[in-house]
Formats: structure tokens, C-alpha cells, sequence
């Protein structure tokens, strides 16, 4: 009984394992189609925000540089450094934008572009990045300029509770705004896993657990 119950699990766990590449599949066949579609106005969409997900979107706004955040710590390429999020007001509420990657050693190069006046923006949509039992968290209380996470739920009371609930990577902003340099963060990648692998591992434990039993059951009957 017990061999027969650890076969039924290992081909479960099999099959499981080829239903997760068959998801994996289909997630990054329409992170492809949202990555690679023209950008839509983020005012005209009248989907969900979940759907937008991925999506390269175009808004515009002005800049809030005197409340924006950075997000640290964050390293590229074995700098240290931080990723600005400047708040775009626009008529959708405030749209927070991470417009990427500064460096940054000492913690003083806080960005303050000259560029006020009103700007167009085109990201991609990315989703709040709630509470999580794993990594760093923002403090509880209190008004944050430095953020471990953009948490918009923690947010959104520090911006009048207007945030859009959503927020945008920056892929191009016209006109250049100028200030200290930023490095664009790279788009979204496939996820990659290796399930069928893991599938083929779990079939292979119960065939051998189903050729070992049979073996043992010769070796025990059949065995003068």
C-alpha cells in the first residue's frame, strides 16, 4: 500500500508540475502581447488596473520633485545607489513614476531637475507591491522619503489619497526634464522555470518505485 501511495503521489506531483508549465506558457504569451503593444492613453482605458498590468501606457502631468521618494537600497552593476519615484500629477489623481536607477555612494545626490512645466510620460503599468512576509518593509507610521517598497496602500494617506493605484517604470519622458542621470529599469522578463523537468523527475520516481516493487514481489514469490 504504501509503494502504491507514493506512485499515485509522484505521478500527481507530475502532472502538477506539467500544469504549471502550461500556466507559465500562457503568462508569458500575454506578458509578450502587453510588452510589445503600442502604448494607450492611460485616461482612455476603461479596462481593470489588473489588466494593465505590463502594459506600456502614455500620461501627462507635472513632476512633484519636492515630494519625491527613493527607493533604497538598490545596486546596478555593483553601484550603489537608489530609484527615484517622482509623482505625476495629472488629471487621473497622482501617478507615481520610477524613472530609474541613480547612483548614488554617499546618499546626497538627490535629484532636483530644473524642468517643472508639463511633461509626457510613457511607462509600463506595474502593480502596488503590498506587505510581504519576506524583505524589506516600510515603517508603519510617519511620512516616508526613503521607501524600501512602493507599497501604494502605504502611500496613497501621503498623497492626499489621490495616488492612481497603480504606478509607472519610465521608458521615455518628453520633453528631457534634465538633473542628475537616471538608468531606465529593464522591462519585465518571461518567467522561465524549469517544470517539465520537474515533471519527468516525479514520473521517473514512480516508475521506479512501480519497477522496484514489482522486482521485490518477483524476488519474494516467484524465486525458487
Amino acid at each position: 500500500m504504501l509503494v502504491t501511495g507514493l506512485t499515485v503521489v509522484f505521478v500527481f506531483l507530475g502532472f502538477w508540475q506539467l500544469d504549471r508549465h502550461f500556466d507559465q506558457q500562457e503568462d508569458n504569451a500575454s506578458l509578450e502581447e502587453r510588452l510589445t503593444g503600442a502604448p494607450v492613453e492611460l485616461g482612455a482605458w476603461g479596462g481593470s488596473v489588473e489588466e494593465l498590468e505590463f502594459r506600456q501606457v502614455q500620461v501627462s502631468g507635472r513632476y512633484d520633485y519636492d515630494d519625491q521618494l527613493e527607493l533604497r537600497p538598490r545596486a546596478r552593476n555593483g553601484q550603489v545607489g537608489y530609484q527615484q519615484v517622482v509623482p505625476l500629477d495629472t488629471n487621473l489623481g497622482i501617478v507615481l513614476v520610477n524613472r530609474g536607477f541613480i547612483a548614488d555612494a554617499t546618499g546626497s545626490a538627490r535629484q532636483t531637475p530644473q524642468a517643472s512645466g508639463p511633461i509626457e510620460v510613457v511607462g509600463t503599468v506595474r502593480l502596488s507591491q503590498g506587505r510581504s512576509s519576506l524583505g524589506p518593509q516600510n515603517p508603519e507610521e510617519g511620512e516616508l522619503e526613503v521607501i524600501a517598497r512602493l507599497d501604494l496602500d502605504r502611500l496613497n494617506p501621503q498623497f492626499g489619497n489621490a495616488l492612481f493605484p497603480a504606478y509607472l517604470e519610465l521608458i521615455a519622458e518628453r520633453p528631457d526634464p534634465g538633473g542628475l542621470p537616471t538608468v531606465l529599469l529593464p522591462e519585465p522578463s518571461p518567467t522561465s522555470r524549469p517544470h517539465i523537468l520537474y515533471a519527468i523527475q516525479w514520473w521517473a520516481f514512480a516508475a521506479v518505485s512501480t519497477v522496484g516493487w514489482l522486482l521485490y514481489l518477483r524476488k519474494q514469490f516467484f524465486t525458487p
